[in-house]
């Protein structure tokens, strides 16, 4: 006999489904359907122990937590790790729950990514909530903890009152927006503030917003739990539109004296989305530098969901960075591997790769461009900014593993990348300025014989080459670097600094030199798909991958297209080679990933490793499965004391690569 199925007790509704984002609705099918809503329990406070909405992640370290008792209340206070001399900016932060639920717990984990990415101390405030304490209970102490910290803030704190910023999510921006008409009115200076999903009119109904009717049935705040919720804190009808409650009566002197920058964060399917909007554009009626931004297919409390969606990790990267931003720091500051250091993309598989495969005597300064010979079972790698530069040579045995030490060579020109010749004992490479052959002399030195010159000694402060890759016909291609624009790093490039300076050759077997592509901020990864059809290259600092169509008899390139966009995720792509199932294995600088990608652009897992940076892939071992991976040392002045870069590692991957292919020239 079937088991009979259990409908759930809250489904989703049928307005809602064609429209809601579906890592969202699997997680609510999954652990949310089930639950009571609050409205329907008998009224317990110790339903405030537990989050208010499930799936958020966790805190992260900082460098020192303190409670304050206010007398009636209390603050927590985050200071942040690796934080500049001298005193930091402070951020106040009002947590949500409809001014029932949270509590000084709720939104910590918040609270910690913005102290660490904006570099300022946080305060968060454990207001009095309802029903216990009614309206205007909360709204007088998050007045209370703001003047405290504004008068207190230098010798308690250690802070600068003069970088002050404020926020809050759902009846937590409706205390911020509060906050900042009062200070305002009474002269004191804020600098910005940020809002995610505000309570804005505490008299809107289906009838005066268009939200409160197309969202009335969304998940995490349906019309009947937020009427519940005003029912708690405002059971007087007459107090719901007084404009301490509802900020978006606010006087126009209100309003005039209010923060002049703002941030603020809609779900679209949210029941407050359209008095978010309306409150943004009466903002913006008086002059205010407002930016709204409404994120697709999510309804209200996402925010607190960022350990099980993507779109709630982007919505926090974009509060983080609107703050950081206000503080004095740079957009490409705030990272989101920082943000979610276990795993950047919530539904990507993570898989440790571990520790480094062979430890060198000397670790490299940047490893790159590994390739293995299959012949007499020799690694080949550069390390091509020792000065003076390297190449290794490392013998493996029958199962891949190494015998001992690499054999080195020093180099009279950095090579950067290089590739074997047909029936020949050497190497075409790349150096800093052109094309070369390197061949082992009489006297064991490795030398290069020049075969094109390609940037001039007056161009070599802007350009030089970088990565490459040899074609199915035999052709070498290589790949430029601008200097300027690489050393401001991914994500720093002023909108006013023109085309990359970047270029992509190719170098036929004839001598023929034949410019394919420009605009290149760190070309990188050349890789073809196993069929030959589809060539790849990675902007590197750009936090790109395009995709070509590839004819293979002429090696001309057409329907350039983005494949991989990495520049809100973070993670560089770096060297990169292919398997013959068509996915493509990427070496992520700055993330201690290689990231594999499906030849549709799926994003299908990370190995993780202990390396920051690791720099560059190749296939080799004796079934040509495994992944031979170059890393480079970490030089930030932060960076992690057991980081292994400029080592190799090495991961069995049990699917075969696609071989390199020799110059034929």
């Amino acid at each position: 006999m079937p088991t009979a199925v259990t409908a759930p007790k809250n489904p989703l509704h049928p307005s809602v489904l064609p429209r809601l984002d579906k890592q969202y609705e699997a997680f609510y099918n999954k652990y949310m359907a089930n639950a009571p809503m609050i409205q329907d329990l008998p009224w317990d406070p110790a339903v405030r122990s537990s989050p208010a909405v499930p799936g958020g992640a966790p805190a992260l370290p900082v460098s020192k937590t303190e409670d304050i008792n206010l007398g009636e209340f209390s603050i927590r206070v985050f200071y942040p790790i690796g934080a500049p001399e001298g005193p930091l900016p402070i951020f106040i932060w009002y947590h949500g729950g409809g001014m029932v639920l949270g509590g000084i717990n709720a939104e910590n984990p918040f609270c910690t990514r913005v102290a660490n990415s904006a570099k300022c101390v946080v305060v968060t405030v454990d207001y009095r909530m309802a029903p216990e304490y009614q309206f205007p209970i909360g709204h007088e102490d998050a007045w209370t903890a703001f003047e405290w910290v504004y008068k207190n803030g230098k010798d308690k704190l250690g802070v600068d009152v003069g970088r002050f910023g404020i926020g809050g999510s759902s009846s937590g921006g409706n205390l911020a927006a509060f906050v900042s008409q009062k200070a305002g009115l009474q002269g004191i200076p804020i600098n910005f503030m940020v809002l995610g999903v505000p309570v804005c009119d505490n008299t809107a109904t289906a009838e005066s917003y268009k939200s409160w009717n197309v969202n009335r049935y969304c998940p995490g705040l349906p019309d009947a739990k937020m009427l519940w919720y005003r029912d708690q804190y405002l059971p007087k009808e007459e107090d719901r539109s007084d404009p301490i409650a509802s900020p978006l009566f606010g006087s126009d002197e209100a309003f005039k004296a209010s923060v002049n920058k703002v941030f603020i964060a809609l779900a679209e399917l949210d029941l407050l989305r359209s008095e978010g909007e309306a409150y943004s554009e009466k903002l913006k009626s008086f002059g205010k530098d407002v930016d709204c931004r409404t994120y697709p297919g999510v309804p209200h409390a996402v925010q607190a969901m960022d350990g099980v969606l993507d779109m709630a990790r982007k919505w926090i990267k974009d509060m983080c960075t609107f703050v950081a931003v206000q503080f004095g720091r740079h957009p490409a500051d705030v990272a989101m591997e920082d943000l979610y250091p276990e795993n950047v993309e919530v539904d990507v598989p993570q898989i440790e790769g571990g520790g480094p495969w062979l430890k060198l005597n000397s670790p490299m300064v940047l490893g790159e461009a590994p390739l293995y010979r299959e012949e007499d079972k020799t690694l080949h790698y550069v390390d091509c900014l020792k000065e003076p530069a390297e190449l290794h040579i490392l013998q493996l045995d029958n199962q891949g593993e190494a015998t001992g030490q690499p054999k080195i060579y020093q180099l009279e020109e950095s090579v950067t990348v290089h590739f074997f010749r047909e029936n020949q004992p050497d190497y075409i490479c790349a150096y800093f300025a052109g094309v070369a052959f390197m061949k082992e002399d009489e006297q064991g030195q490795m030398k290069l014989e020049i075969l094109k010159e390609i940037i001039p000694q007056n161009e070599r402060s802007i350009r030089r080459f970088n990565d490459g890759g040899v074609d199915c016909q035999g052709r070498f291609w290589l790949a430029e670097i601008d200097r300027k624009a690489l050393s401001l790093g991914m994500g720093r490039l002023p909108a006013d600094y023109g085309e990359p300076l970047g270029r992509l050759w190719r170098y036929d077997p004839d001598g023929s030199l034949h410019l394919m592509e420009k605009g290149l901020v760190c070309g990188n990864g050349l890789a073809w798909s196993p069929d030959n059809m589809t060539m790849y290259l990675n902007d590197s600092a750009a936090g790109l991958v395009f995709a070509y169509d590839f004819d293979i008899p002429t090696g001309n390139l057409s329907n350039k297209r983005l494949f991989i966009d990495r520049r809100d995720l973070g993670g560089e792509p770096d060297g990169m080679v292919v398997s013959v199932d068509g996915n493509l294995w990427i070496a992520m600088w700055a993330s201690s990933r290689v990231m594999v990608y499906d030849s549709k652009g799926k994003h299908l897992k990370d190995i993780k490793f202990s390396a920051r940076n690791m720099a560059c892939t190749s296939w080799g071992g004796p079934n040509y499965d495994t992944l031979y991976i170059a890393s480079a040392m970490d030089k930030r002045p932060n960076k992690r004391s057991d980081d292994d870069g400029g080592h190799l590692f090495k991961y069995h991957v049990g699917v075969e690569g696609v071989r390199k292919y020799k110059f034929k020239g």
